[in-house]
């Protein structure tokens, strides 16, 4: 009886844990499906703003190089198929507080600040994620120039 106890436990802890892994990847695969859709809302995805994407993934999610072209690739068919932001934004929503938001808020404005161009398509799309994500205009405003004064625009 004490061995069914521990086997049964112990298989819902490591289930837990496959589970934490599975939202894990899932939250990361939104995220590069909004900077994908951020890289491609202007009718083409640029070199430089795919490499912005590799970057950013490798230093938020501590992924290697390889590990991030896997999720971009994975991302990539997802953000081709997918015609709204709403089911991408509910999941970082789910699962990410008002911090971790911002941060992603913040890789969006780097994507589209990654060409030296924002066009109207591009200022639009910012400008809806800010909403969907719960984030307020001044917050929004303040990511927004502070990632354009990084990037000396």
């Amino acid at each position: 009886m004490k061995r069914f106890i521990k086997k049964f436990f112990g298989e819902k802890s490591s289930n837990k844990e496959n589970q934490d892994g599975l939202n894990s990847s899932v939250i990361e695969e939104a995220v590069v499906v909004l900077l994908l859709r951020a890289a491609n809302i202007d009718g083409k995805k640029d070199k430089q703003e795919i490499e912005a994407i590799k970057r950013l993934i490798i230093k938020q999610f501590n992924y290697d190089e390889e590990k991030a072209d896997i999720l971009i690739t994975s991302a990539s068919e997802k953000e081709e198929s997918s015609a709204d932001l709403f089911e991408w934004s509910k999941i970082i929503n789910d699962h990410y507080d008002l911090d971790s938001k911002k941060i992603v808020f913040s890789m969006m404005c780097e994507i589209i600040c990654a060409d030296g161009l924002i066009d109207p398509f591009e200022s639009n799309l910012i400008r809806r994620l800010s909403g969907l994500l719960y984030i307020s205009d001044k917050d929004a405003g303040a990511i927004k120039k502070k990632v354009m004064n990084n990037k000396d625009m």
